[in-house]
């Protein structure tokens, strides 16, 4: 197999939750799993570590990352500035078609039972709200850094308050966009992002 369709097998499992902080990843077992030698089992495993998803134990042993409050905390203020940025610069050009559209995403969104799925859904209804900002290199930056945030989604469960929260905040998002009311749906969002990030973490973020 290839070693760097491990590597995001086990990307996707920690980003979402299937592996848990703290989860110790065993080079014989996921070689066992994936049916390879241990050879690019460790140079997935290595490609993780350098990306901030694995730390090394005492033990020398591998185990998924425990956020910090502090990045967490950064990872949402460049976030924050970033999609509020986009969103001021598209709101002037979304389409009713595009609004409709986002409302569906996230009608859909509410009732996701599938953490990778429901991350999928949100990304889309974010990039619908942003696809008009006009600027290609702000849309990558943003995608690159709402992956760093998806294991926020397996906190999220279907019928849990947080979900209940997280659709409401979509939902003003877009009244206030129908309102043509940027100014309110740029701090609504900057909100939301607050809020979801928070979620990560088991203090408030204000009191990181």
């Amino acid at each position: 197999m290839d070693p760097n369709l491990i590597t995001q097998t086990l990307r996707d499992e920690i980003e979402t939750g299937v592996l848990v902080p703290g989860s110790v990843l065993k080079q014989e077992e996921l070689a066992e799993r994936f049916g390879v030698s241990r050879q690019p089992i460790r140079h997935a495993l290595e490609g993780l570590r350098a990306s901030g998803l694995l730390e090394k134990r005492a033990d020398r042993s591998l185990a998924v990352t425990h956020l910090r409050a502090e990045d967490v905390r950064a990872l949402c203020q460049i976030r924050i500035s970033l999609e509020t940025t986009a969103l001021r610069l598209s709101a002037p050009h979304l389409t009713a078609s595009a609004l409709r559209k986002a409302r569906r995403l996230n009608e859909d969104l509410y009732e996701e039972e599938d953490p990778e799925i429901l991350a999928t859904l949100d990304r889309d209804f974010h990039q619908t709200l942003y696809g008009a900002c006009g600027n290609d290199r702000l849309l990558t930056m943003i995608a690159d850094l709402r992956g760093e945030a998806k294991r926020a989604y397996s906190l999220q469960p279907k019928g849990s308050r947080p979900r209940s929260a997280f659709y409401d905040e979509h939902q003003k998002i877009l009244d206030a966009l129908n309102d043509n009311d940027i100014t309110s749906a740029t701090e609504i969002l900057a909100t939301h992002i607050g809020v979801t990030a928070g979620t990560l973490i088991p203090i408030p973020i204000d009191q990181a």
